[in-house]
């Protein structure tokens, strides 16, 4: 088993379809090549299965440049340049990225090779794509990018907050190792100091809170029976503007991204 889920980090994936040299946090450099994928007209299940490992790549690259800033960001969060930098990404390429991502699945959902691939292999990715697009809804976008924002205050204010253990400064994160510690004194001790931490910050992670479910409360929703009904024609756009539900609190707004890179490419076999 442990060779079976070895890893080979020294394993390089040579891109094919982004250039090495390109800045995937620059839109000027990412939107040309949304603009290939859609101009490209695949005309049979070769040239789809492709064009889907080409929307792979693009997928890893920019799921690659939002991670990183992200970690970045959450690992540091009193640096002022990279919470500049997580917050461009936010606000300047996934806004733009979503509306580009819905149209290239609405190009795949399209595609009359679509149907000729294989079904033991392509299903779950097929459904996966379906489901994106029948959901889709232009007005969640800037809903997602606030609730982006807000997720990265929260992780600003818990990236601040540390607790005495010991006679040693520790991040929360850094003192609920101690709550597996068996001295059970200790554990409670830890507890009673992470708990009385955040109890001081109560107000603001409340109010935090309320604005997140706000958003939510906001988002369009999409009838169930249009869902099921798009689903079941084969045809899921749904309509000219097809509706999608916003993103989960904790930001996974680089979920297509990934769902992209991830997905798409075991489907077609990799590289």
């Amino acid at each position: 088993m442990k060779d079976a889920i070895h890893v080979d980090l020294e394993k390089t994936f040579p891109r094919k379809f982004v250039p090495e040299n390109a800045d995937m946090g620059e839109w000027v450099e990412i939107e040309p090549l949304f603009a290939k994928l859609l101009g490209r007209k695949p005309s049979s299940v070769e040239e789809l299965e492709q064009w889907l490992l080409d929307c792979s790549e693009l997928g890893g690259a920019l799921y690659e440049e939002g991670a990183k800033r992200y970690i970045a960001m959450t690992t540091q969060t009193d640096d002022p340049v990279r919470e500049a930098a997580y917050q461009k990404f936010v606000e300047e390429i996934e806004p733009k990225m979503k509306p580009q991502w819905q149209a290239v699945e609405m190009a795949y959902v399209n595609d009359p090779s679509r149907r000729l691939l294989r079904a033991e292999r392509y299903a779950v990715m097929d459904r996966m794509i379906e489901s994106n697009v029948a959901l889709f809804r232009d007005e969640n976008v800037p809903l997602q990018t606030q609730e982006a924002l807000l997720g990265k205050e929260y992780q600003k204010r818990m990236g601040a907050m540390t607790v005495i253990v010991d006679g040693q400064e520790l991040t929360l994160q850094q003192a609920a190792k101690c709550l597996e510690e068996p001295d059970r004194d200790l554990r409670r001790q830890v507890w009673e100091q992470i708990a009385n931490r955040m109890l001081q910050d109560n107000e603001a992670l409340e109010g935090l809170y309320d604005q997140l479910i706000a958003l939510r409360q906001r988002s369009p929703r999409t009838p169930p029976a249009r869902i099921i009904a798009s689903m079941r024609s084969g045809n899921a756009s749904g309509s000219t503007t097809p509706p999608r539900t916003a993103s989960s609190f904790t930001r996974r707004s680089n979920a297509r991204c990934c769902h992209w890179c991830g997905r798409f490419s075991r489907a077609a076999g990799g590289r």
